[in-house]
């Protein structure tokens, strides 16, 4: 169930970010009496372009973590002792490998999601896994002990 869940949201997020290219372009578009708002943006680095410039170090580091994280991936997935991490990681791991797959075969990621709240900061769904599992992980793992 692990890997399907992991491959369900990384396949959502490719998803998501192609209908973001296709339907985004100088279109923004604003939800919820503008409190959410869809626009187009494609980051060349990390988080809000930094180091966008040193293609080379976004791609090592990128490639570096995701190794560390599939790492840690395998054993989740099949060893039973790691049943409270499970969920969070899988869904981590899945918005982990969206960004890490569009940095390296793409040369960018698509982001498009702004929640007026974070002003200017523009995500995708790839990053709301990242978190949202991520705590999922930690709440599983304390939750256990």
């Amino acid at each position: 169930m692990t890997l399907i869940v992991s491959l369900l949201g990384f396949a959502g997020d490719e998803i998501s970010k192609e209908w973001a290219r296709r339907n985004l372009a100088g279109k923004d578009k604003s939800l919820a009496s503008g409190r959410v708002k869809l626009m187009l943006r494609e980051n060349r680095g990390f988080a809000m372009n930094r180091l966008e410039s040193n293609r080379k170090a976004v791609v090592t580091v990128s490639a570096a973590v995701f190794a560390v994280l599939l790492v840690f991936y395998i054993p989740v997935v099949f060893d039973s002792g790691y049943r409270a991490v499970r969920p969070g990681f899988s869904l981590l791991f899945a918005g982990a490998a969206g960004n890490v797959y569009d940095r390296l075969v793409k040369g960018r990621v698509t982001d498009f999601i702004n929640v007026s709240f974070f002003n200017k900061i523009v995500f995708n769904i790839a990053d709301v896994l990242i978190v949202v599992g991520g705590l999922m992980a930690v709440i599983g793992e304390a939750a256990a002990k």
